[in-house]
């Protein structure tokens, strides 16, 4: 049964919800973006409940009518899910006999999830009063950004050789 939202249309978001879960329970889900949800979730859908992306991102950043129910459930739904995919990727990666495949799915939670990148940010503030961010991808990284953020590196000056070939007399500075 569709909600009232007081004066208007009845809300989308009833209809909405219950394809959005039938799209969520397939299992190639996981490359998916929010955006391509809304599209195969939309497909099932006739026209007049189809939802636009603007909607969508309303509806996930929980603007949606305080007292709707559905619109606490949607955003259930959608966590639920992300946690689903982190299980899965967490069960893959530590299977017993995945020696060798590990990597690509720890590759994949790192870049689906920010509570698993590995990376180590700076800030630096300059007389201009402006962030630099600068990230690093290893421990070696890190430490050779901080250095040279920390100015602690010694500068090196350019040495002058002579040549030893006879037919030439030029100095070169390396």
């Amino acid at each position: 049964m569709e909600q009232q939202r007081g004066k208007g249309r009845p809300s989308k978001m009833d209809n909405w919800l219950k394809a959005l879960q039938e799209v969520l329970s397939q299992e190639n889900i996981l490359f998916l973006t929010d955006n391509d949800l809304r599209i195969l979730t939309n497909e099932k859908l006739d026209e007049e409940n189809q939802i636009s992306e603007r909607t969508f991102r309303h509806w996930k950043s929980s603007k949606h009518h305080e007292d709707e129910d559905t619109g606490k459930q949607f955003l259930k739904v959608i966590e639920k899910a992300l946690i689903k995919q982190k299980q899965w990727l967490g069960e893959k990666m530590l299977e017993p006999n995945n020696s060798l495949g590990w990597n690509r799915y720890r590759w994949i939670l790192e870049r689906k999830y920010k509570e698993f990148q590995l990376v180590h940010v700076s800030e630096n503030i300059n007389r201009n009063e402006q962030t630099i961010l600068i990230t690093a991808a290893s421990d070696e990284q890190r430490k050779l950004i901080d250095n040279i953020i920390n100015a602690d590196f010694e500068e090196v000056k350019p040495v002058r050789i002579q040549s030893s070939n006879d037919n030439e007399s030029q100095n070169y500075d390396f």
